[in-house]
């Protein structure tokens, strides 16, 4: 009997035991568990009180029918500035609004990817857009978009949209010829002879692709632009031409094709042509190279007007759009001191009010101030009101944060017209010489760009956002040096 009843003793007390481990097992993976969901919960709260909002504005364009979007946000990882055309027909709208959100989309993915490596914050998106009518009725939409986001090299890609606000219509290529072979295969050699004797792409092609994205395929041009002036092409980065050369673009005097439209869209003689009620818009950047304005509107007048104990002395102003940062413009900055040189920092407002301390640091060394807009939009697509906020209170930021007024204004993509350069009320600088530092973020070749363009008095183009800049910034500094050129602001250049 005593044995009977230790067994069973036993058996509860082995019973007792496996529950106990079991209720401490299913109570600590559940703690861990809840833990682990508190503590993802909490990053995920946080990392959305961090992220910036994004601001998005719809206002009416100078063009009837068309309105602009304008999204940007500043996030610290993954900024981004956009606009784009709409319209009152669905299926342009949702033809754009799909490029712009698939753009959009594959950016934010990467740059949470490298977020999630732990990759340092240097991406950045933009979007703009020209608009260019035709006596036809119809526009064509010619969106630009410029990506970084991570590696050496930075992607852009020019699209085309068209439409006739009134009617709805869209064009093709198709519609301008005709839709005939014979004459595509013209239009064809047309483009070949073009891309032969354009002296930008001279460098950078590739002959034997050439013949295949020139190749009489009414898919192969159907992104184009056409005015009453020109017919343009737009091809893929490196897809004829090499990448650092950016989208190939061919322009074809609408004469020459003239023979090769179908009526409406021919050339009308100037005294013929009917009035378009708009101002010609300056190209965006990376269109077509715009011209300099302002301080530097007479670069060749300039050469070898100044002498220095006998001796020529040849100015070339070094400027620096979108900062400040508060790693690369600080690298940038002790860069100058060493070579004595002094630049022109062009600053976005939004990105002083966050870095304040970097923008007096600029101040500080005796740089030249410069107002490139608070968001980076496209001021000739904003109106006036929108313009004039995005100047003045870039503007009041430099002047509160430094206690130095800007005394010089770049437009974003240098776009610009008589009405944003009135609302500015400062002189408007662009550049001669683009290094494409945004696009390549390759220090020897930013040094390479300069050697093949810069002559006295010449305006440079960079940024001081991306640290491959700062990484090249010397060797530029150092040889600019050897063959005696003096750093001036570009207020100096005058």
């Amino acid at each position: 009997m005593k044995k009977i009843n230790r067994r069973r003793r036993s058996y509860w007390i082995d019973f007792t035991f496996s529950v106990t481990i079991i209720t401490l097992t299913v109570a600590a993976i559940y703690l861990i568990f809840h833990t682990q969901k508190q503590e993802a919960a909490a990053s995920s709260k946080k990392e959305k009180q961090s992220a910036a909002p994004t601001i998005v504005e719809s206002i009416d364009s100078n063009y009837p029918g068309i309105k602009i979007i304008t999204e940007t946000s500043n996030d610290r990882f993954a900024p981004y500035a956009i606009q784009y055309p709409q319209s009152i027909h669905t299926d342009f709208n949702e033809e754009v609004s799909t490029y712009i959100n698939t753009a959009k989309d594959n950016y934010l993915v990467l740059m949470k990817e490298n977020k999630k490596l732990g990759m340092d914050p240097d991406g950045e998106l933009n979007v703009s857009f020209e608009t260019m009518p035709h006596h036809s009725g119809s526009y064509s939409f010619v969106l630009m978009t410029n990506m970084f986001t991570g590696g050496k090299e930075g992607t852009s890609e020019i699209r085309s949209f068209h439409l006739n606000p009134e009617t709805g219509e869209s064009i093709s290529i198709t519609d301008l010829l005709g839709g005939y072979q014979n004459r595509l295969e013209k239009l064809s050699h047309l483009v070949k002879e073009a891309i032969s004797a354009d002296a930008a792409l001279e460098n950078y092609i590739m002959t034997e692709a050439v013949e295949q994205y020139t190749k009489a395929d009414w898919a192969r041009f159907e992104n184009f632009a056409v005015t009453d002036d020109s017919l343009v092409f737009y091809f893929k980065e490196d897809s004829f031409a090499a990448r650092v050369a950016g989208p190939p673009v061919i322009s074809l005097p609408i004469r020459k094709v003239n023979h090769l439209l179908v009526d409406r869209f021919q050339f009308i003689p100037e005294e013929q042509s009917p009035p378009i009620g708009q101002e010609t818009e300056k190209p965006l950047d990376g269109l077509i190279s715009p011209e300099v304005e302002g301080p530097n509107s007479d670069v060749a007048e300039n050469e070898g007007v100044d002498e220095q104990d006998g001796q020529t002395v040849k100015k070339i102003a070094l400027t620096f759009d979108d900062g400040p940062d508060p790693k690369v413009t600080v690298q940038i900055l002790e860069i100058l001191q060493k070579y004595d040189a002094k630049a022109t920092f062009f600053m976005l407002g939004s990105r002083v009010e966050y870095y304040p301390e970097i923008a007096r640091q600029v101040a500080a060394a005796g740089h030249e101030l410069g107002n490139h807009s608070w968001n980076h939009p496209d001021l000739t697509k904003t109106g006036a009101e929108k313009a004039k906020q995005e100047i003045l209170r870039t503007s009041s930021m430099i002047e509160e944060v430094t206690g130095n007024k800007a005394t010089v204004f770049r437009p974003p993509y240098g776009a610009v017209n008589s009405q944003v350069r009135n609302i500015a009320e400062l002189p408007v600088v662009l550049w001669d010489v683009d290094t494409l530092d945004w696009k390549h973020r390759n220090p020897d070749l930013l040094l390479e760009k300069v050697k093949g363009s810069t002559k006295d008095g010449s305006i440079v183009l960079m940024h001081d956002i991306h640290q491959s800049t700062a990484d090249g910034l010397e060797a530029v500094l150092s040889y600019l040096q050897s063959e005696g050129y003096v750093f001036v602001t570009v207020s100096e250049l005058e």
